[in-house]
């Protein structure tokens, strides 16, 4: 009885450790920094993830490859996720495989616009990447929530993940190659305020290091749709936006930090800043 019980315990207390989360957008450093913007993307992702699964989960953010290598090799995280463009999917790729030698049960993830919409060529991708479990499609904040909500409810199994369709993911069944499962793509999120700001939250106070660029997105979407461009899908045709209020405490935010840099360059993410009359309002604040 005493045996049966402290079994039990274990298990319970297994289940109820927080899942230790690693998010890296990650950028090349050589003479430059490939990508020298603070990860307003992680930010958003993580700040999302924490308002849906509290404390059942933890997150740590990374820019750095060195710095995300050393946190791997001291505490490896249970899910690792990583951001797919151009200038870093083969990194993310790299680190991937380091953190899968550490700890073959992590779950990998990529999620970012460096990604096929055909079939046939999204399967050739992740065949590629042998070390990604899992890609993302679209916007990655519900969708990256959707996909923890089924590691927390298999965690110790992962095999079990493979097994149906995740929303909003993309994966080659690990028992069959040739399999390509892709789940049905999620709703965009429409009210972008209900994202809470990474700013506002702190998450991104460490990203103010006098090396990286603040960044900001005030809406999404696309009424346009031009082949070379990531949001000229379908998907993206209508515009949601950020409320007023929110940008400007961001701003005011974002100054307050910036202020103590040499040199700040304000990056913004929308895709057409400038179209719509508000956006005066913005330049103004």
């Amino acid at each position: 009885i005493i045996l049966i019980a402290f079994f039990t315990l274990s298990i319970n207390m297994f289940n109820m450790a927080q899942l230790r989360i690693y998010l890296c957008d990650l950028t090349h450093e050589t003479v430059i920094l490939v990508s020298d913007t603070i990860p307003l993307n992680l930010g958003y992702v993580a700040s999302y993830a924490k308002k849906i699964h509290g404390k059942s989960i933890e997150i740590s953010l990374f820019k750095y490859p060195n710095t995300a290598i050393d946190a791997i090799k001291k505490n490896p995280p249970d899910v690792l996720g990583l951001s797919n463009y151009s200038w870093n999917s083969l990194l993310s790729e790299r680190i991937a495989n380091i953190a899968k030698l550490i700890n073959p049960n992590v779950v990998t993830i990529q999620g970012g616009p460096n990604f096929p919409n055909e079939t046939e060529l999204q399967l050739k991708f992740l065949k590629e990447r042998p070390n990604t479990d899992f890609h993302i499609m679209f916007e990655g904040e519900a969708s990256f929530a959707t996909l923890l909500d089924q590691v927390l409810k298999f965690r110790g199994n992962k095999r079990e993940l493979f097994n149906a369709p995740v929303d909003g993911c993309v994966f080659i069944h690990p028992d069959k190659e040739k399999a390509l499962v892709k789940g049905s793509k999620p709703p965009r999120i429409k009210f972008l305020d209900d994202i809470p700001s990474p700013y506002l939250n702190g998450m991104l106070d460490s990203f103010f290091d006098g090396r990286l660029s603040p960044f900001i997105e005030t809406n999404r979407g696309c009424p346009f749709k031009c082949s070379f461009c990531h949001t000229g899908d379908n998907y993206y045709q209508k515009i949601h936006m950020f409320s007023l209020e929110r940008i400007k405490a961001e701003l005011e935010y974002i100054a307050a930090h910036a202020s103590r840099q040499k040199n700040t360059i304000l990056h913004i993410a929308d895709v057409n800043f400038g179209m719509f009359p508000r956006d005066r309002q913005i330049c103004e604040i």
